[in-house]
């Protein structure tokens, strides 16, 4: 188009300089020769003004439009760089030796990354049931999730009031979310990852892309840290009873006395034994003797708190260590606990040399009876002892011995 413009240019100047040319030799024409040639020259110009401005218009739309999706184009590459950056940190995190929650925490904070004004969710199911949670406060109950269909399939929910189905989480504060399930490789829905907002967001397809996107590394990392938790567990869990085996508990009472030393802390320690238990076990079979263990692991885990440890020391023995427990409270709660064996029913216990199935403890406390857990152990074992010369189903304490 402007080369076309210019060539009209050049004719109109070479016109003019013919004219020119002639009126100087003296061969000059009519007016009205002038005035048409005048009047073509100004039409042309103006009509090729118009088409060029249309012309320009059209290009500089072009131009927008062009602008517009490389623009997208590169906010589309800068959100696939910060997915796969967000996937190398969620891969990373398959070679750090962490527990299942860090690792949720860290799962959470790689999403939050890309959802910086909205609340990110991640809960397990089942029986773990964990969950982590950033950016505000939100519980969701399992039975919420299930009755909203939230574990079946990705959900996109602009408008929370619009569906009743979601009122719970209305009463929560939150307008809008979206939910992708976490699936094993089996496709059994083991939790959710969401993103929340209470500030009337709104979420598109590509968010919900982008969050479906993560959930894919987020449920291998989840699988291969559950395999880890169990593989750990199973390292540190007594087969029969189910209780902590006596090679955790080592290193459980070093850690604990090194943090009682640095803290200016008391702690104690238990050992128990049950009474006549070769007795039991001789006449009524190995299958009867693995039931009375398995019932007293069951009676020591229920009568003592959460923070308690509780082990299986070897054979009929066990071991229990309270942190932050004087020796008056732990000796309170070991009298507890064999006064519950003595009032249990155990099978054939009418046949035990006292016609009952019966538990005998020692109890030693850090520092006041020992500084290092060798000696905190034989102080408690010295009390068994003596519990035993005393005649069995009592409890003694170190200063007793």
């Amino acid at each position: 188009m402007r080369v076309l413009r210019n060539f009209v240019y050049l004719l109109i100047a070479i016109f003019l300089i013919y004219i020119n040319a002639a009126f100087i030799a003296g061969k000059q024409q009519d007016t009205i020769f002038y005035l048409t040639f005048l009047d073509i020259g100004f039409a042309i110009l103006i009509v090729l003004g118009v088409v060029y401005h249309f012309y320009t218009e059209s290009k500089i739309s072009d131009l927008s439009m062009n602008m517009e999706k490389l623009r997208l184009n590169v906010s589309d590459y800068a959100v696939e760089a910060s997915i796969f950056r967000a996937i190398v940190e969620l891969m990373e995190i398959f070679g750090e030796n962490l527990s299942l929650e860090e690792i949720l925490e860290k799962i959470v904070n790689s999403v939050k990354n890309f959802f910086k004004n909205d609340i990110v969710y991640l809960q397990l199911f089942e029986h773990h049931f964990f969950r982590a949670v950033k950016g505000g406060e939100l519980d969701i109950t399992d039975e919420s999730l299930e009755g909203a269909k939230l574990k079946a399939y990705p959900t996109l929910i602009n408008s929370i009031s619009s569906f009743p189905i979601y009122a719970f989480l209305t009463g929560r504060g939150i307008t809008s979310f979206i939910v992708v399930p976490l699936k094993e490789k089996e496709n059994r829905t083991i939790g959710i990852l969401g993103v929340f907002s209470r500030e009337g967001k709104t979420y598109s397809q590509r968010d919900l892309s982008l969050l479906n996107m993560i959930s894919v590394p987020v449920s291998l990392i989840i699988e291969n840290a559950e395999l880890m938790e169990k593989t750990r567990i199973l390292s540190i869990t007594d087969g029969l009873t189910q209780l902590y085996n006596r090679r955790h508990f080592q290193e459980t009472l070093q850690m604990a006395i090194s943090e009682a030393r640095k803290n200016g802390h008391v702690l104690s320690l238990a050992i128990c034994d049950i009474d006549n238990f070769k007795f039991y076990n001789d006449r009524n079979g190995h299958l009867a003797g693995d039931r009375v263990l398995k019932d007293v692991s069951h009676l020591l885990k229920q009568n003592t708190k959460g923070s308690d440890i509780v082990c299986r020391y070897g054979g009929e023995e066990f071991i229990i260590l309270f942190p932050q427990t004087s020796k008056e409270n732990a000796e309170r709660i070991c009298e507890n606990i064999r006064r519950n064996v003595e009032a249990a029913k155990f099978p054939f216990e009418e046949f035990q040399p006292n016609r009952d199935l019966t538990i005998s403890f020692g109890v030693s406390s850090f520092p006041s009876d020992a500084e290092d857990p060798e000696d905190l152990i034989r102080k408690a074992d010295n009390a068994l002892y003596e519990a035993k010369k005393r005649g069995r189903n009592r409890v003694v304490v170190s200063s007793d011995t």
